[in-house]
């Protein structure tokens, strides 16, 4: 019996950065424990600090990842004061809330909404985490592919963060 998501899906989910360097067999194993969610526009697929065992692939559509400009204990109006940081589509073929495979007590590092419809490929941690005990050349090149992606993502950060502290003591400066 052939599974729609698979049959429907595997093509997409060979230039998904997860998968790299894993081979057809390896990511139909992986897909086989995948749902599928529907997403409707404005919706929120994650809030930041909420907690959270699921890690998303974005198979159609757009969302805003964004991250709250305040640490919690000075702003209660926290969702009013956020700050985009990011638009993905299915063209960037993202994955998201990875995060959440590697933190005992796993904390959204943002939120994320839907700007338009999405598909979202749902993977569950203890599922997935069944198969990467099982099979160690799954396991190591997932975790090879996630690894690279945060340090891609701590990369850009931090010149976000050089180019802010740099506006803000010029800034300051002026004053």
């Amino acid at each position: 019996m052939s599974n729609p998501l698979i049959d429907q899906h595997l093509p997409y989910f060979k230039n998904v950065s997860l998968f790299k360097n894993l081979d057809e067999v390896q990511i139909k194993k992986i897909m086989a424990i995948m749902t599928l969610s529907e997403i409707r526009k404005d919706e929120m697929i994650t809030r930041e600090g909420e907690s959270g065992d699921t890690m998303f692939i974005l198979l159609k559509g757009e969302v805003e990842i964004s991250k709250s400009l305040f640490l919690s204990p000075l702003s209660s109006e926290k969702s009013l004061q956020e700050k985009a940081l990011n638009r993905l589509s299915e063209q960037h073929h993202s994955f998201l809330g990875e995060m959440a495979l590697f933190l005992e007590k796993p904390e959204r590092s943002a939120s994320i909404k839907a700007v338009k419809n999405c598909t979202l490929a749902v993977l569950q941690k203890e599922e997935l985490l069944k198969i990467l005990n099982k099979d160690f050349t799954i396991a190591s090149t997932i975790y090879h592919n996630i690894a690279a992606e945060l340090c891609k993502r701590l990369i850009k950060s931090n010149k976000d963060i050089l180019k802010l502290t740099t506006a803000f003591s010029l800034a300051l400066e002026g004053d």
